[in-house]
């Protein structure tokens, strides 16, 4: 996660801390661990989203948090995480949604980077287990407008309807 706080630093965004122990519900759908909290009903926060879309009506533009979630979902498996660490992130979108795009991309970008940079040792160590083709990305991904897309399936006679 610190590449994910280090990347979103450089774009703007603002770290915040959400509650952690709410009155209610965070999120209709998802179970809650409910609680008694000095004789009141009370729950442990199943998302950040209701602070994050505050922060961003308050003036901040860009937010972001590293935190836990708590979801209380059933669950047969041995995997399922009812409690883990959330990176979570909001923005404000001024023009267009590919200023959102950007975002996603350079954050992944620098992850990838880091990891195949720094994590050679752990790499190997999990492709020892599970077996993985090294990853592949552009440093700049490719966007293409709704024209282009509809434009190159049809020079390539994709039996896709357009």
């Amino acid at each position: 996660h610190a590449k994910f706080r280090e990347f979103l630093f450089s774009e703007n965004f603002i770290g915040i801390h959400s509650p952690k122990l709410i009155g209610g519900s965070s999120e209709g759908g998802a179970s809650v661990f409910k609680l008694e909290y000095n004789g009141q009903p009370a729950c442990l926060a199943q998302s950040p989203q209701l602070y994050k879309q505050m922060s961003i009506c308050g003036g901040f533009g860009r937010v972001f948090e590293v935190g836990p979630v708590f979801r209380a979902e059933k669950s047969n498996t041995h995997r399922h995480l009812c409690e883990f660490i959330g990176l979570d992130a909001e923005m404000e979108i001024k023009e267009h949604y590919f200023e959102v795009c950007d975002i996603i991309d350079g954050l992944f970008v620098a992850i990838f980077k880091h990891l195949n940079e720094n994590c050679q040792k752990e790499l190997e160590t999990i492709n020892r287990q599970y077996p993985f083709e090294p990853l592949k990305y552009l440093e700049k991904t490719l966007k293409l407008t709704y024209e282009e897309g509809i434009k190159m399936l049809k020079e390539f006679n994709s039996p896709i309807y357009y």
